[in-house]
């Protein structure tokens, strides 16, 4: 059986950042207008960065939490990986606990790991903060590739 990856959206793949400033609108204004998660732009390089890691023999698995109580978000999520990485359309997990994901062997990329019950992932969480991204995360990814 193959590692698994499981890939967060928000500031991982997608550019909530960018779109918070374009918009001008607040991140708690952001998560109640509907559309709002599916015209996000993605990070420079991040889908070609997933598509990268498939490519290495990982599963890749994308695991987002949406806000909580905002309905459309989650389908809004859903159709923004329907359009920009169609390949993983039936590996979509929408949860508020990603502790409850994957086992040892496994990695979580997530910008938030004091959120979304990152830290008791039982794999191996890639904090993608402090500059540490994309790069770092491949870099890492194909090490272990290399180790095995």
């Amino acid at each position: 059986m193959a590692r698994r990856v499981f890939v967060d959206m928000d500031g991982v793949i997608v550019d909530f950042a960018a779109y918070m400033q374009s918009s001008g609108l607040t991140a708690a204004e952001i998560k109640r207008q509907p559309g709002a998660y599916l015209a996000m732009p993605p990070i420079d390089g991040a889908l070609e960065a997933v598509r990268s890691v498939v490519d290495l023999g990982f599963e890749v698995w994308i695991a987002t939490k949406p806000p909580t109580g905002i309905a459309y978000a989650y389908a809004d999520k859903a159709a923004w990986i329907f359009q920009h990485l169609p390949e993983l359309e039936r590996r979509l997990i929408i949860t508020h606990d990603k502790g409850l994901l994957g086992d040892a062997g496994d990695y979580l990329c997530d910008d938030r790991p004091h959120r979304a019950n990152c830290a008791n992932f039982p794999g191996t969480l890639l904090a993608f903060v402090d500059g540490f991204h994309w790069p770092q995360a491949l870099a890492v990814l194909r090490g272990v590739k290399q180790a095995e």
